[in-house]
This record gives structure tokens, C-alpha cells and sequence, in this order.
């Protein structure tokens, strides 16, 4: 099964999302895609935001609040255009590669409403053969992406603050279902 993960803005999105990469590592599983760490402001309100590797760690810078990176541009960001580039090759790599869990932080109004940042992928979504998805996305765009990816069949979980220490475990259970009847 694949999930749509969505919460308010700073309930603990990529925290669950990390949090179950680690768990199918443990379970020798082998997760890849892209995490999108927040960089906090004094006020607690994110200046920037990072692209982080699920498969290694790698990141990069990929938007700021306070500068000009030259690539897209969302009411509050600045986006680096390369960094969107390595992100898109990375991620085409490990559905070509066969990952077991592609997680991906966040699709978001860049993507689906301007059609630029990781639109490229949701396109190449529908055209293979896919690992369980785990893709993030903001409650006010789950119907829009939902239209988007209408052939892929999707379960949706919300993270509140009351769920996010337990919700992990809930969506690898979920993610790997299929998978784990099959063995």
C-alpha cells in the first residue's frame, strides 16, 4: 500500500518520516527518497529547508526565506534549481534500482500548482513500476495530489501531536502489508 502523510505545518511530518525509514532499515529493509529537514528561525519558524537522503544522508541546501537561490519561487521561498535536479536524479534512481520505500518531503503548491520543483516525478509515477510511496503533503493539497496520482491507490494518515510517537509504526505496518503476505 501506498501513503499520503499529512499534518499542520511543523506537527512532526519529517519526523515521522525519518522515524519510519529507520524502522524498515531495522527490518532490513532498504528505504530510499528525500527527507526536508526545516531550518528554524529564532521566532521557531522555518528560514530554510534542506533536502536530506533517506539511502545516505547526503544533503543539500534547498530553500531559503531570506535569500535568493535563482530557482523557483513560492510567496515565502527562494529555491535552488540544481539542488531540485540532484533530488529528481536521486529519486529516478532508486525507483530504477529498486528500492523497498521511496519517501518523498513533501509535494507541495510548487509542485502542484506551478508545476515546477518535483512535478517531473509525479509524472514518471505513473508510468512504472513502483516501491511502497510514502509521500508527504500539506492537508489543503492530499485531494489535489490525490487527482493527480488518481491510478496509484493511496491510504492517507494525519500526524497530530497526540499520534506522532506511535504513527510510524502504523504505516510501516501499512506500507508492508502487501509486501509481507506475499512472503
Amino acid at each position: 500500500m501506498n501513503i499520503l502523510l499529512t499534518g499542520e505545518r511543523q506537527v512532526g511530518k519529517t519526523t515521522v518520516c525519518r522515524r519510519v525509514a529507520e524502522l524498515a532499515r531495522g527490518l532490513g529493509y532498504g528505504p530510499a527518497g528525500v527527507l526536508a529537514p526545516a531550518l528554524l528561525g529564532e521566532d521557531g519558524l522555518p528560514v530554510a529547508y534542506h533536502s536530506l537522503m533517506v539511502s545516505d544522508g547526503q544533503q543539500r541546501l534547498l530553500a531559503r526565506a531570506d535569500g535568493d537561490l535563482g530557482g523557483p519561487r513560492t510567496s515565502r521561498y527562494s529555491f535552488d534549481a540544481a539542488v531540485f535536479s540532484w533530488v529528481l536524479g536521486r529519486l529516478r534512481g532508486a525507483i530504477s534500482q529498486d528500492c523497498d520505500l521511496l519517501i518523498v518531503d513533501e509535494i507541495g503548491p510548487l509542485e502542484l500548482e506551478q508545476g515546477r520543483g518535483l512535478a517531473p516525478f509525479l509524472s514518471d509515477l505513473s508510468a512504472r513500476r513502483l516501491p511502497p510511496l510514502l509521500l508527504v503533503v500539506r492537508p489543503e493539497l492530499v485531494a489535489q495530489l490525490q487527482r493527480r496520482l488518481s491510478d496509484i491507490p493511496f491510504c492517507t494518515f494525519t500526524v497530530t501531536q497526540e499520534n506522532r510517537q506511535a504513527l510510524p509504526n502504523a504505516i510501516l505496518k501499512e506500507l508492508f502489508a502487501e509486501h509481507d503476505r506475499g512472503r
